[in-house]
């Protein structure tokens, strides 16, 4: 068996070898001999019995099987050593990022991977490499996951302890698999504790209990979107919150970071949510006696990302049937087009034909007769031309050719549209109304396209238009080709604060829940219990009472400062706490069972952990909803940056107020190279700190999801996530508890201590209590070394930072231990 020290110097001489060849005249057999063969052999130090190579399955010949007992991969070259499109400067990226410029490879690799059973594959070209879990067993979605990239030859070269550790036998055999998640800390040098921990990746047996709840709470807290079904639109009727003075009663952070559109004319400046809804309503119906040729310019819905566009669509809609009966209407959900929205045309035209035909099937537009009388001005010029002899003397094949000419028409989905439209209108004095929801979903290409798309609707068409646009693309364009083309009417949609979305939404329930009845679940060791639909009844009322109450007013601040004005994100986190492995729904039924009368607050750290660690043992900032403020940046060892950039931003918001509160990126990375630091690592944790929303430039705004590289010219500044970030969880025994398990480490003596006291989790999720206290001490003790080492000085970047965090754990230290103290009294 080589070691690492040979294997380099067999890559050398690879490197150089592979730089010599002709590649165009390679042929498959030269691909495997010359280049895959040589390098997984003499560099990686595989041998012969442990390689199958050309394996045959369903989907053809998948290349390579490497295999170590316990655990085998793909390997799939790329014959004709035609480079992949890679992410520059990245060690790793998403899978779904890497597919959009690699379609065919990755679905290749799937299929094979699908037929074998298999989840874990390595992409080469013979000098990139793209190494990742390409197949999920669990029911998530693949695309997340992160693979490993190496760019090139000297890419290798540089990181190669790294590429040795994670292909080379010897390390798989070692590992039992891949060694892809600490391919940062390993090639920093630190040490995490997650690394060490059995297990580590693996999920709690979710409370069975909650399964009984769960599609209540789907309903409840997902999103209102489905226009026509009937059950949505009781939710939406009881549920909408109409906002009536939208700025009025806001706190003062929210001043700081109001969901404030920038000012533009064309926007209508609505008081409140039901005028705007007259004011729609008018425009629709307004054309009632003329329906001219000229249709009512299209309505534009803008909004934040998850402020509730589609919820407003939905009760603009809710009671349709009564306000808009020569306003028929169809509701286009774009998301139904994602496979195909290159091409969406054509499908759009025949649903909203069969949308018009199912659901006002009493205007019977599909009868022989409505269909004559669309197409009757070629009917007639028909019958005084190549009809007309057929028609006087032979009936039998008059009435088959004008069937043959009626089903050519309605082959083309478009034009019978637009002759529908038309006949509506003239015939049956009726306008079609057409919504499409959902194109902000996609990328601004689509979105440009959809809306070019509803404006030809508009215009060929004759219809009225109403599409929903996210207002961070809408500001950006509106000025812009084809935005300044077309005369839109845009009216702006704002969220509604979370304390009235949650207390609608609870209220609802308690008024759906019937008093009889029972349901069964069991509770571990072999326990079963059986609860009423009153015990569920009081389990919301206790969620009730106490959600609202002062004691929880952080863990509703949690919610609103780290997703406001995106509402569908915040009742996405408020879902995940309730079916959370860590949140025991049982203890909560069971104790409004025995005590009625009792209440029971929900206290921060543990909404912090449910949310945090959702169904995991442990956590990983790389899939946690809560990121690690001290996991540095590529190449940096500082765990401190990312936090005094936060700070300094955050002092100028309080200090100078919104209108000052941004920080030319060029001016802010200056100041701190003055004061020591290095620039390439100060940029990097701003576009880290940017990626995490913690930080927002004035020109990518918080609701346009493409996060480019931060540029020198951009303004900067802290957003009301970050703002909760450093001033809040920061500071919080359950947030430390969780970010020291993947932190690195960086002096071996504290990792040592931290790792010896480190509580493990049983299957429930528990963890002793006094290990807790005890590896949260330490880390702050590491935290507090690390801090003093800085030999960085300035006036505006002031340690004490760990001294913030250690006076805001003491707290639920102090809990922690009187309980402690309890238990040793019984």
């Amino acid at each position: 068996m080589k070691d690492i020290n040979d294997c380099h110097k067999d890559f050398l001489v690879y490197k150089e070898s592979f730089h010599s060849l002709k590649k165009d005249s390679l042929s498959e057999s030269d691909t495997r001999s010359k280049i895959i063969d040589k390098l997984f052999m003499e560099v990686l130090d595989w041998d012969e019995k442990c390689i199958k190579r050309e394996g045959y399955v369903v989907e053809g010949y998948y290349d390579y099987l490497f295999g170590v007992p316990g655990f085998q991969f793909i390997v799939e070259a790329k014959k004709n050593l035609i480079d992949f499109v890679i992410p520059t400067n990245h060690k790793t990226v998403t899978i779904g990022t890497f597919e959009k410029s690699n379609k065919d490879v990755v679905g290749q690799i799937r299929k094979y991977l699908f037929e074998i059973g298999l989840q874990y594959a390595v992409i080469t070209n013979g000098h990139q490499f793209i190494i990742g879990k390409f197949s999920n067993s669990d029911g998530s979605d693949w695309r997340h996951n992160k693979c490993l990239i190496f760019n090139g030859l000297n890419d290798i070269d540089e990181r190669f302890i790294s590429f040795y550790n994670i292909l080379s036998k010897n390390s798989i055999s070692e590992n039992s698999g891949f060694r892809i998640h600490l391919e940062e800390s390993v090639q920093r040098g630190g040490k995490t504790i997650l690394s060490t921990l059995p297990a580590k990746d693996s999920e709690l047996v979710r409370n069975p209990l909650s399964s009984e709840l769960t599609p209540l709470i789907n309903q409840l807290f997902g999103e209102l979107y489905n226009i026509d079904d009937s059950v949505n639109k009781k939710l939406i009727k009881e549920c909408f919150i109409e906002n009536k003075e939208i700025k009025k009663n806001r706190s003062e952070i929210e001043k700081l970071f109001a969901d404030t559109p920038p000012p533009i004319d064309k926007v209508v400046k609505a008081r409140n949510t039901q005028s705007i809804i007259s004011q729609i309503t008018e425009e629709i119906l307004d054309d009632d006696l003329k329906f001219n040729a000229n249709p009512p310019n299209p309505i534009v819905i803008v909004g934040s990302k998850g402020a509730g566009k589609t919820t407003f669509i939905n009760y603009l809609f809710h009671d349709a049937e009564d306000t808009y009966k020569s306003h028929p209407y169809v509701y286009i959900d774009f998301r139904k087009y994602t496979g195909i929205k290159d091409t969406f045309e054509k499908t759009i035209y025949i649903d909203i034909l069969e949308q018009v035909y199912d659901k006002y099937n009493q205007i019977e537009l599909n009868t022989h007769s409505a269909l004559c009388s669309i197409y009757n001005k070629e009917i007639r010029r028909n019958n005084e031309g190549i009809w007309k002899y057929d028609l006087e003397n032979h009936t039998d094949t008059y009435q088959s050719k004008l069937n043959s000419f009626l089903e050519e028409k309605l082959k083309d989905s478009e034009s019978h549209f637009f002759k529908l439209s038309e006949y509506l209108i003239k015939n049956r004095r009726t306008r079609l109304c057409i919504v499409i929801d959902n194109a902000d979903q996609f990328d601004s290409d689509v979105q440009k396209d959809v809306f070019l798309f509803s404006q030809s609707l508009n215009k060929k068409g004759n219809v009225t238009i109403i599409i929903s646009l996210r207002e961070g693309y809408y500001y950006k364009w509106r000025y812009l080709p084809p935005f300044d083309a077309f005369p839109s009417n845009v009216y702006h949609v704002t969220a509604p604060p979370y304390k009235e979305v949650l207390q609608k939404r609870i209220s609802y329930a308690l008024s759906q829940i019937e008093l009889e009845g029972k349901s069964r679940g069991a509770i571990g060791d072999n326990k079963t219990i059986i609860l009423s639909n009153d015990s569920v009844r009081k389990f919301l009322l206790s969620l009730e009472s106490t959600l609202f109450g002062r004691e929880n007013s952080e863990l509703l601040s949690f919610i609103q400062e780290t997703t406001y004005p995106n509402i569908r994100e915040g009742l996405e986190i408020f879902k995940l706490f309730l079916i959370s492995g860590h949140t025991e729904v049982h203890e909560y039924i069971l104790r409004q069972e025995t005590n009625p009368t009792g209440t029971k607050i929900i206290p921060y750290w543990e909404f912090i952990k449910a949310v945090g660690l959702s169904n995991k043992k442990y956590y990983n900032h790389n899939i946690s909803i809560i990121n690690n403020l001290f996991y540095p940046a590529e190449g940096s060892k500082n765990h401190f940056l990312k936090i005094k950039i936060l700070k300094m931003l955050d002092n100028k918001l309080i200090t100078e107020g919104n209108s000052e509160k941004y920080y030319n990126v060029e001016e802010l990375i200056k100041l701190f190279v003055d004061a020591g630091y290095i620039y390439k690592y100060v940029k990097k944790e701003i576009e880290e700190l940017c990626k995490y929303r913690l930080l927002e430039t004035d020109e990518q705004l918080s609701d346009v999801e493409d996060f480019g590289e931060i540029k020198s010219e951009d303004s900067i500044c802290i957003s009301m996530k970050g703002h909760h970030y450093i001033n809040t969880l920061m500071n919080n025994f359950s947030y430390i508890e969780m970010t020291l398990e993947d932190t690195p480490i960086y002096d071996e003596e504290y990792f040592s201590q931290m790792k010896s006291v480190f509580p493990f989790s049983d299957e429930s999720g528990k963890r002793n209590l006094k290990g807790r206290v005890a590896v949260v001490e330490k880390f702050i003790e590491y935290l507090d070394s690390e801090e003093k080492l800085e030999t960085i000085e300035s006036e505006l970047l002031t340690k004490g930072i760990v001294s913030g965090i250690r006076w805001g754990c003491q707290r639920d230290i102090n809990r922690i231990n009187r309980k402690l103290f309890d238990y040793s009294d019984i």
